[in-house]
């Protein structure tokens, strides 16, 4: 009966602990200006070389993007999807009639 009594202790206490914690981050959160953050930000926009290396991320993803365009252009992938669907749906449908006539057939026998 000690023990849970003082399991039950170290539980409440586990929990104002975190409440507090939660209250002091709050409360830091809530006193940050907001010009605070717009420097932070503008800080790093201005960085010539991060400027730079997003823009060669950029056309690199541009390119790469232009090459799967030409190797699978979008309206050949829109007309074969559908057609695609209903043949495996026609399979699904053929293996599973196929199944239930066995089954059919082997309670008969």
């Amino acid at each position: 009966m000690i023990a849970l009594a003082v399991l039950f202790i170290v539980i409440i206490g586990l929990l104002l602990l975190v409440v507090r914690l939660l209250q002091l981050f709050f409360k830091t959160y809530s006193s940050l200006d907001e010009s605070n953050w717009a420097n932070a930000n503008h800080k790093e926009n201005v960085n010539p070389r991060s400027v730079e290396i997003n823009q060669e991320i950029n056309t690199f993803i541009n390119k790469r993007l232009t090459e799967m365009e030409q190797k699978f252009p979008a309206e050949q992938t829109q007309n074969e999807a559908p057609e695609m669907l209903t043949y495996a749906f026609k399979q699904v449908l053929r293996t599973s009639l196929k199944l239930l006539k066995q089954i059919e057939y082997g309670n008969r026998l």
